[in-house]
């Protein structure tokens, strides 16, 4: 089973090596214009006392407590939502938001979107600037778990490799290092052995995969080589990892708009590495994509979180 995946890997590369050069086309370009997407903060439609509902927690619909923390997430008195600022993004806005219950225990870590915000995106795909969202975090969800901001890119034909990831996506990096880090990140030319120097052995989950290359503000890709979209299934949502200068830099669910559309609820475990850097936060074991009818707003998660 392991020689066919590699096998099919392999395969895979001459694609994936595209993809890089294509995405290195679109995101070269001025740094300051991502930066300004952090002046673009407002109030939005959002209000600062409401709370993240997180199905899979099921005891808010159902009275079930089919999961270990269902008896705090459905239950207002139990935990708190705590917001980043609202983002415009489309015709809508975003916002990072992170549950942590009562005492003190990191229950999940996400995006809220207006439906608004799935449209009116830019439609020319060398648009990276005003099709890159910078999320900040609230400063909770900065002490308690490994990330320190969120930032969504809008690919509005999706990518290369073709027949595999060519399909209009959201990319979701939550980022482990500074958005001033994450500007820094040049073009692969410039610093090739930063790009190549992967992170020490175990700080990746077996079967993933580094891919050729890597893409200027973001980093070097590793993609799950047990994924559907990679041994003849269709991409609807995914799991990557990103690395730079031998550091894991971001952990990114990968959903496609037609999945988000859908309302769909979806939830995903995440295979885990065996090492862990910073230590003593909270780490995701899954990835979950939703919207909530009652409020017409969608959301992407990382939750189960484990403290390493």
């Amino acid at each position: 089973m392991k020689t066919k995946i590699l096998t099919g890997a392999a395969s895979m590369l001459a694609y994936l090596l595209t993809a890089v050069t294509v995405l290195t086309f679109f995101i070269s370009c001025n740094k300051s214009e991502i930066k300004s997407t952090l002046a673009q903060q407002k109030d939005g439609p959002f209000s600062i006392n409401e709370l993240v509902y997180m199905p899979g927690y099921a005891d808010q619909f159902t009275g079930s407590t089919s999961s270990p923390a269902s008896s705090v997430s459905g239950n207002s008195d139990k935990y708190n939502s705590f917001y980043g600022p609202a983002i415009q993004m489309g015709n809508g806005h975003s916002r990072s938001w992170v549950n942590i219950s009562h005492d003190g225990k990191v229950l999940g870590i996400g995006v809220e979107m207006t439906d608004e915000a799935l449209h009116g995106l830019p439609t020319d795909p060398t648009a990276f600037a005003a099709s890159t969202f910078i999320l900040p975090l609230h400063q909770k969800a900065k002490e308690f778990t490994a990330f320190d901001h969120v930032t969504i890119n809008w690919n509005v034909h999706g990518h290369e490799p073709q027949h595999v990831y060519d399909r209009p996506h959201f990319d979701f990096h939550f980022y482990k290092i500074s958005v001033a880090d994450q500007l820094a990140i040049p073009i692969y030319p410039v610093a090739p052995a930063k790009f190549d120097n992967n992170p020490p052995a175990g700080y990746m989950p077996p079967l993933y995969l580094h891919t050729p290359g890597g893409v200027p503000q973001m980093g070097a890709h590793w993609v799950n080589l047990l994924a559907p979209e990679l041994n003849g299934g269709v991409f609807t949502h995914t799991f990557i990892y990103g690395s730079y200068d031998g550091k894991v830099t971001f952990e990114e669910p990968m959903i496609t708009l037609a999945t988000l559309e859908s309302g769909n609820t979806i939830h995903q475990d995440i295979r885990q590495p065996d090492h862990y850097a910073p230590v003593n936060k909270y780490y995701p074991t899954r990835y979950n994509i939703w919207e909530n009818s009652n409020n017409n707003r969608h959301y992407v998660s990382l939750d189960e979180m484990v403290w390493r």
